[in-house]
């Protein structure tokens, strides 16, 4: 029996219903494939780290259509600086640019949200997908300086890793501070240069001079970066502070402000955690640890403190050791505190 006009036109419905369902399925599944969590792993060596990077690089090329996004979460305690941990995340991006042949437009790194345990993932999305910027990362400044990156600067083969896959080059460090900052509308920035005991000051200024013209150059105004030199903490190689601090800072004072907290820690009744040394090559930790009066475990005082580092100065092997030499973290949670304390040793004759 033929078809009636009506009949006729509700199975033209079904049909074309069906066949725009086909096409969303499949339209779906098509996205599905280009999205979706790769790999994911914490704290591991280079090698293994350009293993999984590598079949990545391989499930990229494979899908030309899609893009990847390394998304880096560090841990909530007890963390590299925030800007150290992004220059290995920039570290690995680079590996699948330079090493992979992956295009530059179709990786990118997003900062996550802190977790528990530090996390690289490594996704894959349709190319028009944007990826979304973690709380952390906008907020307008925080509410006391905060130590983003810490650099190295000296002789490569004593200064940097044998195998970094981190950025490793102040450079580095001041294009991802300046791509934090874009998120921190009000907050300043301390540049702190410390050279090591053989460079001028003419020397340790220019380098100040440079990263403030590199940071002024991407668009961060003047006046919200603070710069200093400070005391020189090795013989081989000097460091660059890098800070994010609050709006109303007037000066880099990186010794005001680690004294801030040890005053904090001693009013509070702190337990020191932990004392650690740098800068010393020919003095062993255990000679040093000898002159040391404030013993790891005890209730952090100032004056045990300084009595310390008037032992310290003492030993004729080093230079005088003053609060300018030593460095405070804080755990405002267990209520512990932590120093280092960096040594000048003097040249041997």
């Amino acid at each position: 029996m033929p078809l009636t006009f009506i009949e006729r036109r509700q199975l033209l419905i079904v049909t074309i219903l069906s066949t725009i369902l086909l096409f969303a399925c499949t339209g779906i599944a098509a996205q599905d494939q280009n999205r979706g969590k790769i790999d994911q792993f914490g704290n591991i060596n280079a090698e293994d780290a350009m293993a999984r990077l590598d079949r990545f690089a391989l499930e990229l090329q494979s899908h030309p259509e899609s893009r990847g996004i390394i998304v880096a979460s560090n841990t909530i305690r007890h963390s590299a600086p925030r800007g150290t941990f992004l220059r290995l995340a920039h570290g690995y991006l680079n590996y699948l640019v330079r090493v992979r042949g992956v295009e530059a437009e179709r990786i990118s790194v997003a900062e996550g949200e802190r977790k528990p345990e530090t996390r690289f993932e490594l996704w894959t999305l349709p190319r028009n997908e944007l990826s979304s910027i973690s709380e952390e990362a906008i907020a307008p400044e925080p509410p006391a300086p905060q130590l983003f990156d810490s650099l190295s600067i000296g002789p490569e083969r004593q200064c940097v890793d044998h195998l970094p896959m981190a950025l490793y080059k102040l450079d580095d460090g001041l294009r991802i501070l300046r791509g934090v900052l874009s998120y921190h509308s009000r907050a300043k920035v301390w540049i702190v240069v410390h050279p090591r005991t053989r460079d001028t000051k003419v020397a340790a200024q220019g380098i100040v001079t440079r990263s403030r013209q590199l940071l002024i150059k991407d668009g961060v105004k003047a006046e919200r970066i603070l710069t200093a030199v400070g005391a020189p903490r090795s013989s081989t190689c000097g460091d660059v502070n890098l800070w994010i601090v609050p709006a109303n800072s007037a000066k880099a004072d990186e010794v005001g402000y680690y004294s801030q907290l040890m005053s904090d820690a001693e009013s509070a009744k702190y337990t020191l955690r932990r004392v650690e040394f740098s800068g010393n090559q020919q003095i062993s930790d255990q000679t040093l640890r000898k002159h040391l009066v404030h013993q790891e475990g005890d209730i952090f005082s100032r004056k045990l403190l300084d009595e310390s580092l008037k032992n310290f100065s003492g030993v004729r092997e080093i230079y005088p050791v003053t609060l300018a030499d030593v460095v405070a973290r804080l755990d405002r949670e267990e209520k512990l505190i932590d120093l280092t304390i960096a040594f000048r040793e003097r040249r041997r004759r």
